[in-house]
């Protein structure tokens, strides 16, 4: 094999200050993929707010790099690059028309991080040897997350680090994440990585050794997650990375791979069917279309021609999903709880429209063409192997995408990042990657390297406050828990002043005044009676602000008509929860309280029309029955007399 030449630039051992540069900018990197599996998969703000500021924040130092730093190599975009920088123009543009402002911009920061942190892994894989210890480092960690599956399995623990294990999952292995096929979709990405590292001489004995490890510890986690698109993901990943690298040897290899993998890895499963129970339970799910998720994925699923119908170019906005599909809501029985549709594909025309949609297969499509393009012309095997498998790792997210959304979960398109980031920095390095002393590159460079660190500065800043909102938020609801209302305004404040885009603290502080409305004691009626209302009128403020953030919040809407109830308008109170119900109309409360402020209007008959109707659409429940009772009850009574008289 042909050793790895390096630029001119990379030729002499970096100096110290070019070391701790580089140090901490990778560290600021790998965090989001290393760290970020260990919050329990970072579904949430407080999960990845972190992880978005030291992405940033290491890109900014790799802008900055030229500045403070000679000889740092010219800037290349993988295949496909531009694309991905139109794709996430669309993003940031769509929260300017998004339903829910909020989740759009936390979207579009994901986006700027993921798209900062690619171009930014290209960039830093390219000294030499250093992909060597990058990719060990990356099969160390999910390693550890496989011990830590294997570990749970044998153990049989209910606990995932310090949170319970989600019961809908039963045992099925899942390391730090609490959804084990988000685990599986890590493992599945990086089994092609480890496989052609086995078999790469130049990978060095360390890195072949760590690969072989991974394989043995991460088949049975995989194995025990239980997870149908995981398997299906890592067979696809395997089918691409093999094929790609038949082709380049020759046309001859590639239609024997093409006509023996297929069948190998059919008989490979039929071998898992009639041997490991676990496949066999699995599969069995699949076929009976009720059972499981598939009972929720595909009733989703057959709502969304309608939804996209409604807004087909550009979508809802970013995160808008779980707001804005209760009106479409048909073939679902229950109340939706699910924030991602199970389908990135259907998630991405539901939010960004056809344009969005439509640029994110574009740039799919430029950037595999672009990738097997590189594997086919590149001079060095290495370059060759870890393109094509950085191309199975993606072939296997793409494949369980279909069924999933682990494009959401924050860790997972890193490490795909990492992989292929890797693969083309080595491959650039392979090409020539040195800094030309003249032309447009070097005159221009300085002020792209401003502009763009000081577009990851502001991002990150809008991450951090973004997450110190939440926090304080988070805490204002934990004191109003117990009941600690001044400690928990303060907070609410504080969450108000560092991200007034989020809706949450009015939201929390409207229902903390309406209690107090609720409980508020004076010995003197009047002035009892005048404190309520004035802490009504607080609380219908809040609330108020909460829907100008968020107008899909039907919690903000019911915490309105509560208010508004507490005010006496018990009409504007019944046509707020009418609004609720409507937009909801698969949520049992809502629909319920329609019917009980009908009752406290005194309007029996109309109340038992909504209570009825409640039990004929399949949404109501033992508080419709009872009213349902008390109602025909009451009103037999009432015409008792009509009937007697002459």
């Amino acid at each position: 094999m042909r050793a790895i030449d390096a630029p001119a630039e990379w030729a002499n051992p970096p100096a110290w200050r070019e070391r701790l540069y580089d140090g901490l900018t990778l560290l600021l990197l790998m965090w989001p993929a290393t760290g970020g599996m260990w919050l329990l998969g970072s579904t949430r703000v407080w999960g990845y707010a972190p992880g978005l500021v030291f992405t940033l924040c290491g890109s900014m130092l790799v802008f900055l790099r030229p500045v403070f730093l000679r000889g740092t190599p010219r800037w290349r975009l993988p295949a496909g690059g531009w694309a991905w920088v139109a794709v996430t123009a669309v993003v940031v543009l769509n929260m300017r028309w998004a339903a829910v402002p909020l989740p759009a911009r936390w979207e579009a920061l994901k986006w700027i991080a993921l798209l900062a942190a690619g171009w930014s892994w290209t960039q830093m894989a390219g000294a030499p040897g250093r992909w060597r210890w990058l990719l060990f480092i990356l099969l160390l960690s999910v390693t550890l997350e496989s011990l830590y599956a294997l570990i749970q399995e044998v153990n049989g623990s209910t606990q995932v680090l310090w949170a319970p294990r989600p019961s809908q999952y039963g045992d099925r292995a899942s390391g730090t994440y609490l959804c084990p096929n988000h685990f599986a979709n890590v493992l599945a990405m990086l089994f092609p990585l480890a496989t052609v590292l086995v078999f790469l001489p130049s990978a060095g004995l360390p890195l072949r050794l760590m690969a072989l490890y991974f394989l043995a510890v991460s088949t049975p986690a995989l194995y025990w997650s239980l997870s149908r698109s995981g398997w299906g993901g890592m067979l696809g990943g395997l089918l691409v990375t093999g094929l790609l690298l038949a082709w380049r040897r020759s046309r001859a290899w590639f239609g024997i791979l093409l006509l023996v993998l297929p069948l190998l890895m059919a008989f490979s499963g039929w071998v898992a069917w009639k041997t490991l129970p676990g496949v066999q339970m699995r599969v069995q799910q699949v076929l009976d279309l009720k059972a499981g998720a598939a009972g929720v994925r595909i009733p989703m699923w057959r709502d969304m021609p309608e939804m996209i119908r409604a807004h087909p170019l550009a979508g809802y906005g970013g995160g808008s999903f779980v707001w804005t599909y209760p009106p479409y809501q048909k073939h679902i029985d229950q109340h939706l709880t699910w924030d991602y549709l199970h389908n990135e594909y259907l998630q991405m025309q539901v939010e960004y429209g056809a344009v969005g949609f439509g640029l994110l297969m574009i740039a799919l499509a430029w950037s595999g063409l672009g990738t097997m393009a590189a594997v086919m012309k590149t001079r060095g095997r290495a370059s060759a192997a870890l393109l094509a498998a950085a191309a199975g790792g993606l072939a296997a997210s793409l494949i369980q995408a279909l069924f999933d959304f682990n494009f959401h979960i924050f860790p997972n398109p890193h490490v795909l990042l990492w992989t292929g980031g890797v693969a083309w920095g080595v491959w650039f390095m392979e090409e020539g990657g040195a800094e030309p002393s003249t032309g447009w590159h070097r005159r221009v460079r300085p002020a792209a390297a401003v502009a763009g660190a000081v577009a990851c500065g502001w991002a990150a800043w809008q991450a951090l406050t973004g997450g110190i909102s939440y926090a304080w938020n988070l805490k204002a609801e934990m004191a109003r828990a117990r009941m600690e209302w001044e400690a928990a305004e303060s907070w609410y404040a504080k969450a108000i002043t560092w991200d007034d885009w989020n809706w949450q603290p009015h939201l929390g502080w409207g229902h903390l005044k309406a209690a107090q409305a609720t409980w508020y004691r004076h010995p003197d009626l009047e002035l009892e009676q005048a404190g309520k209302e004035r802490l009504a009128q607080e609380a219908a403020g809040h609330f108020q602000q909460a829907l100008a953030r968020n107008s899909c919040d039907m919690a903000a809407v019911f915490g309105l008509a509560r208010a508004r109830n507490a005010l006496g308008d018990s009409e504007a109170a019944l046509e707020l929860l009418r609004r609720a119900a409507a937009y909801q109309h698969k949520h049992v409360f809502y629909r319920e309280q329609v019917g009980i402020q009908l009752v406290r209007m005194k309007r029996d008959r109309e109340a038992l029309e909504v209570f009825r109707k409640n039990l004929a659409d399949g949404v109501g429940r033992d508080v419709s029955r009872l009213n349902i009772r008390l109602l025909e009850r009451r009103l037999a009574k009432e015409a008792v007399p009509a009937s007697a008289a002459p």
